[in-house]
């Protein structure tokens, strides 16, 4: 079967928007609260994301994205693109990245402790509200900071990524995520870099230069 190369460079496009993968929806019960210590919770901010990716093998598609995203504390940590490939579908131009705050599984997910590595305590995730995702382990290092994520979809696709965090003013946060996607016929490298946060805002400006 001949595939073009929009259409292989599309299926990355939303691959990516599932890089970090969180459940819709906020229905679930209340916390009865987490099984570790969080670092202060941050107040509001937004920030810019770069993400580069490449693929494995032929044809050896490399694009960028660009976005601004924005956290409102046990609310929402979503990014909107506003830089993207002109092959991807302009519907589709939102990620959410709430698995990285552990505030917010307990609306978006069951989650259970299952063991340790290099440091991290693993925790198995399901979605409440999200069945294209079958199942995610994130590692939680020390102040309760997601520093690994291992997801598998519905469709095949298989996604594992590193965190590394610095701080930024007063808090711990994301610096950039390196990721590895293997989909049932594509295998693609993710880079991500998380700069300019601005705290006390949860309103981008979205006509911003990126």
């Amino acid at each position: 079967m001949h595939v073009t190369k929009s259409a292989v460079a599309g299926g990355a496009y939303l691959v990516l928007l599932a890089l970090v993968p969180a459940g819709r929806g906020s229905a679930a019960p209340p916390s009865t609260g987490l099984p570790f210590d969080t670092e202060p919770d941050p107040p509001s901010y937004t920030f810019q994301l770069d993400v580069g990716m490449r693929m494995r093998s032929f044809p050896w598609l490399r694009f960028h994205m660009q976005g601004v995203g924005v956290y409102q504390p046990g609310q929402s940590y979503s990014v909107h693109f506003m830089k993207i490939p002109w092959f991807a579908p302009r519907k589709q131009q939102d990620a959410d990245l709430s698995m990285l705050d552990p505030l917010m599984w307990p609306k978006r997910y069951t989650y259970t402790p299952i063991g340790e590595r290099d440091g991290n305590t693993l925790f198995a995730l399901h979605a409440l509200n999200d069945p294209t995702l079958v199942s995610a382990t994130v590692g939680i290092g020390p102040h309760g900071c997601a520093r690994t994520l291992d997801a598998t979809y519905n469709d095949g696709t298989h996604v594992q990524s590193a965190v590394a965090l610095s701080k930024v003013g007063a808090f711990l946060l994301p610096t950039t995520m390196n990721a590895t996607i293997d989909e049932p016929h594509m295998a693609f490298t993710a880079d991500a870099d998380f700069t300019n946060y601005t705290f006390g805002s949860a309103q981008p400006d979205l006509g911003k230069s990126l």
